[in-house]
């Protein structure tokens, strides 16, 4: 360009917005393109018509006409509006580079891609499209492996779905979800679909979770008030003093007890010590009066097995009592603790009646 010569701005409205742009059709005289000799951006033809060459992204083309001496600034133009085009990519190179939403940043450079594909212009196509051809493909390969991801979470989200391992099953979904967040983008519509799968499967869990809570909560609530209602029953009983009866029936609350569902470990504990409170009065009177009873029979067996008057078992020779006198004696003694035994332990134990179970 000589220093006479204006540059020729072309008009660009259309170009930076990315819409899709529509192509010029090429003239039917464009004819054959030149051969290529070596590395350079354009040719001339015979017919001042200006070639831009081709490469891996597109075939050589007509970008222009020059003729008289306007050769330069039409040149020049046709710079101008490559130069254009690189100061859009690196505006767009800058954005992508922080991209949130990659659907729309895949689009701007798809676009991109094809207006530099059409434009008429004079430039290294090739490095650029090779530039931007590599940025999407980066961000595809990019929202490929999220979407990869995500169908990975989604299938060991639907496998949990039936667990009934309620905590390690739950620690295992929140897992899941901080990988989900960091799994990246699927791709618009498609994050969508995909979310919605994970959600549902998650969902699953956690709403049968729910309900074997509730149902977890409401067996709690019966066994709590079953056991309320059986301290209620032994407190009422634990001053009876008809051991036999109130035995039997002591007997069976705590097998009723045994039955009852569970009111929560730390709740259980409370009742359970408030149960025994409830029955410990009962077994202790009984403890006192059976052992009452046997100090009783203990007493009335020493005083039947005590010699009447003053008269004296015969001794032998020697002074002391008859071998057969000592036995008389010693058997007396014998009946006599078997009965203090026997006695007691025949008011405690009947044969009809449940063994008591050790509190």
């Amino acid at each position: 360009m000589t220093k006479d010569t204006k540059p020729v701005t072309p008009p660009l409205d259309g170009m930076l917005d990315l819409d899709e742009p529509e192509f010029e059709a090429p003239s039917v005289d464009e004819g054959p393109a030149p051969e290529w000799s070596g590395n350079e951006l354009l040719q001339i033809d015979v017919k001042g018509k200006i070639w831009v060459r081709g490469g891996r992204f597109f075939d050589g083309r007509v970008v222009g006409k020059v003729g008289g001496e306007d050769g330069e600034a039409v040149i020049a133009m046709l710079a101008d509006r490559f130069q254009a085009l690189e100061d859009r990519w690196l505006l767009l190179e800058k954005d992508v580079s922080g991209i949130h939403n990659m659907v729309r940043h895949i689009k701007s450079l798809r676009s991109f891609i094809h207006w530099v594909e059409g434009a008429k212009a004079i430039g290294d196509f090739e490095a650029l499209l090779e530039k931007a051809s590599g940025e999407l493909e980066r961000i595809e390969t990019q929202l490929a492996t999220g979407r990869a991801a995500k169908e990975q979470l989604i299938d060991e989200a639907e496998k949990l779905a039936d667990s009934n391992s309620w905590r390690s099953t739950a620690d295992t979904e929140a897992e899941l979800m901080e990988r989900w967040k960091r799994a990246g983008a699927g791709g618009g519509d498609e994050d969508e679909i995909l979310w919605q799968r994970f959600k549902t499967a998650r969902s699953r869990f956690f709403d049968r979770r729910s309900e074997h809570g509730a149902e977890v909560r409401e067996n709690r609530r019966t066994g709590q008030q079953a056991k309320e209602d059986l301290i209620t029953q032994a407190e009422a009983l634990n001053s009876s003093t008809d051991w036999g009866a109130t035995f039997d029936a002591m007997q069976d609350l705590m097998e009723q007890w045994k039955r009852t569902p569970s009111a929560g470990r730390k709740t259980d504990d409370e009742l359970w010590n408030r149960f025994r409170a409830a029955r410990e009065p009962f077994f202790e009177a009984r403890k006192k009066q059976f052992a009452e009873n046997r100090r009783q029979q203990s007493r009335g067996a020493r005083d039947q097995g005590r010699p009447r008057g003053r008269s004296q078992a015969p001794r032998d020779r020697g002074g002391s009592a008859s071998p057969g006198a000592r036995r008389s004696s010693n058997q007396g003694s014998l009946h006599a603790s078997l009965a203090e035994l026997v006695g007691p332990l025949r008011d405690m134990f009947p044969a009809d009646r449940k063994k008591e179970e050790d509190d």
